[in-house]
Formats: structure tokens, sequence, C-alpha cells
């Protein structure tokens, strides 16, 4: 059984200002929110720089579960601690991969 309510035309529209109010809000902060984590993540350029290795010992890094990652969409994002571990971990990590 559907149940019907009503209000008036005011208070509709003022609770529709308000939810358009909110969602503003709402976006507002999860684009801080976005900015202040990605800002965090290294991309492979990147990471391949620091380590001074090829983008296809990265892939490798990654294959073997040496180096935790995000992936969004093709791209691939490291935590700068991750990288660091990967520095302070035995040499071979970083040359005969």
């Amino acid at each position: 059984m559907t149940e019907v309510i009503t209000i008036e035309r005011r208070a509709f529209e003022q609770l529709l200002q308000e939810i358009q109010l909110l969602t503003a809000r709402v976006e507002t902060l999860s684009r801080r929110c976005q900015d202040r984590k990605l800002s965090k993540w290294i991309t492979n350029e990147e990471v391949c720089e620091l380590l001074r290795i090829s983008p296809r010992s990265l892939q490798e890094l990654r294959y073997k579960h040496r180096i935790s990652y995000a992936q969004i969409g093709r791209k691939f994002y490291y935590r700068p601690e991750e990288v660091e571990l990967v520095l302070r971990q035995s040499g071979t990590y970083i040359n005969d991969v």
C-alpha cells in the first residue's frame, strides 16, 4: 500500500534548499579529504626515480608483493613508507629485480 504525505509548498522548497546545502557541504569535505589522501601517495614515475629502477622492475616488485600499492583505473600509487621500506631492505630488491 502506498502512503501519500502532503506538505506545504514553502516547507517542501525549504527542505529542498537544505538538502542542496547539505549536499554541497558533503562534496566540499569529500574533496578536501581526497586531496589530502592523494597528496600522500607517490606515482610510478616518482617511485622509479627514487629507487633508480625501471617501470618493469617496479612491476616485478608489485608482482612479487615486495611493495604495497593502490590502483585507481590503470594508475598505481604508493605510500612513501612503502618506498622507504624497499630502500631499507636488501639492495638486491633494487638492483636485481
